[in-house]
């Protein structure tokens, strides 16, 4: 029963893992990945010596059945919207000593995707609205693309109809996970003395950025681009799925690493 059980649900939860993934990584590790469980499904079950490998054979294609049927589900329905709806925090009224936007990354073309779009414009709304007197944007570091996530910020700041001279963009190479960019962060506003953060990120992803930035000393004010009532978030079904679902796995790593 148990060989059964873990033949059925490995696809599932390589699935989940494979969502997780960077770009580049999961290229390289779903071609594998299709070529070995492939040449498994349809291999002749005289060759296989392991009596489990045998037994969990149809289980493992079973188990691709149920992860394909999910990816139609997924794709259809919002159901990453609303997975998300319990991590979104209400957003603050209060007035901060700067405002600090998580970007969320850039497209081929090198222009701000479409979280890094809403988050930006959402923190400049801050400012003009005089919530705060500066607004900073931490950007990632990763070049999976051939550029910097900077770049393709900078592009958009260009056009925001707020002074440039209240804009500050964070480039560091340290800058890698949630937990660097607070710890980058921190230091940062250490030495300029700033304390008090309107912190501005997308619907799920505010509640652990919170939980982080405030575990490192901030005195945090959420600020998230979106409401309980943002079921639509994203480009499509999935990518909010993959989203939410990154948003509960990182939640639960994050508790169990005490980083909040």
């Amino acid at each position: 029963m148990l060989c059964k059980l873990v033949f059925l649900i490995s696809p599932i939860i390589f699935w989940i893992i494979y969502m997780q993934l960077h770009r580049v990584p999961s290229y390289f590790v779903s071609v594998i990945y299709t070529i070995v469980a492939i040449y498994y499904a349809f291999l002749n079950k005289d060759k296989i010596k392991k009596e489990c490998f045998k037994i969990g054979q149809d289980y493992f294609v079973k188990g691709h059945l149920i992860v394909f049927c999910l990816i139609i589900l997924v794709s259809t329905f919002p159901i990453g919207g609303y997975m998300a709806v319990p991590l979104i925090m209400p957003h603050s009224t209060e007035k901060a000593d700067a405002v600090l936007v998580l970007a969320s990354g850039a497209t081929p073309t090198e222009d701000p995707n479409l979280a890094t779009y809403q988050r930006v414009i959402h923190g400049a709304k801050l400012v003009k609205d005089g919530q705060a007197k500066h607004l900073y944007i931490s950007t990632g570091y990763n070049k999976y693309y051939g550029f910097l996530e900077y770049e393709a910020v900078k592009k958009l700041t260009s056009m925001l109809d707020i002074p440039q001279d209240k804009i500050t963009i964070f480039k560091s190479d340290e800058i890698v996970t949630t937990a660097t960019e607070a710890q980058y962060a921190k230091k940062f506003f250490d030495s300029v003395g700033i304390n008090k953060i309107l912190l501005t990120t997308s619907n799920a992803h505010i509640y652990r950025s919170y939980r982080t930035f405030k575990k490192i000393g901030f005195e945090v004010l959420a600020a998230p681009s979106h409401t309980k009532e943002s079921t639509v978030y994203a480009d499509d079904n999935y990518s909010m799925f993959r989203a939410a679902m990154h948003e509960w796995i990182g939640l639960v790593w994050y508790i169990l690493m005490g980083r909040i």
